[in-house]
């Protein structure tokens, strides 16, 4: 399908295998620009699958999410990786997926919708603001001993789907600042700045308007009905030429979508990517 290169992840409980995974890229001549934290093969809890214990305020869980990253950074050197992408957690809030759902109800059903449910979106993400602070200072321990022991490997700090994860856009621009490295830098989802922006959390295009040149890398899907995402570029809302149009030239393109498309949707996202001029 024209695909050279692809980012090396893990979408579920099977553990990382690098000797089987440099086996299979061996075979297909393709390439690995980057690896999505966490790749490792030892048996991991689950709530550290994706990396999430980076900001956690136990010292005991974070340092588990630091030996976990390092695995993966280990691992993407060995694939021939420049990056890993890394999530950094999510703050402790009871039922925050069912607040992520009713702050889709809020933007669907606007001032009605917020009377009937006698809620209103500054209400829930007032929640978030007492349980950042210890938790980013976290993070900073983190990426200070992650970046003492990551050599020429860049780590890329992905905005996140959920209104109670980490960083939000403002909280992406104290870490670049706290951490000029150029190591350490932004890495965008276009799925999830969309959704925030249906959420009401912030402008889709803001993320890179203010961080375009620390922007080290992208995941590229489509997103449908404001909050369904993953889906081929093409398929969706998503205005990819405007964001062609913030992103840095160097910056890795990855399309990231969903299992269970056919190769014909498959195809039909990478063909919307190249006649939008991301790829050739």
């Amino acid at each position: 399908m024209g695909f050279q290169a692809v980012e090396v992840g893990i979408a579920d409980a099977v553990p990382f295998n690098l000797k089987r995974t440099q086996a299979a890229f061996a075979k297909t001549g393709l390439r690995v620009v980057s690896v999505h934290n966490v790749c490792s093969e030892r048996s991991l809890d689950g709530a550290n699958r994706r990396g999430d214990w980076l900001a956690s305020t136990d010292d005991e869980r974070r340092r588990e999410g630091v030996d976990a990253t390092l695995e993966s950074i280990a691992n993407a050197r060995a694939l021939g990786a420049s990056t890993v992408v890394l999530h950094l957690g999510s703050l402790p809030i009871e039922a925050k997926w069912e607040k992520q759902a009713l702050l889709d109800k809020l933007s669907r059903g606007g001032a009605a919708e917020a009377e009937r449910l006698e809620v209103s979106r500054a209400e829930i993400v007032a929640e978030r603001e007492p349980l950042a602070r210890p938790r980013l200072e976290a993070a900073c321990r983190s990426l200070e001993e992650l970046l003492a022991r990551s050599s020429d490997i860049r780590l890329g700090l992905e905005c996140r789907l959920g209104w109670h994860e980490l960083p939000n856009v403002e909280e992406v621009g104290e870490l670049l600042r706290r951490f000029p490295d150029p190591r350490v830098g932004y890495w965008h989802d276009v799925g999830h700045a969309v959704i925030q922006d249906f959420l009401g959390l912030g402008e889709r295009h803001e993320w890179l308007r203010r961080y375009g040149t620390r922007t080290i890398g992208v995941h590229l899907h489509d997103v449908r009905e404001g909050s369904r995402d993953h889906y081929p570029p093409g398929l969706g809302e998503v205005d990819f030429r405007r964001v062609l149009a913030l992103l840095p030239r160097e910056a890795l393109r990855v399309m990231e979508i969903s299992a269970g498309f056919i190769e014909e949707e498959v195809a039909l996202g990478r063909r919307c990517l190249e006649e939008v001029g991301f790829c050739s």
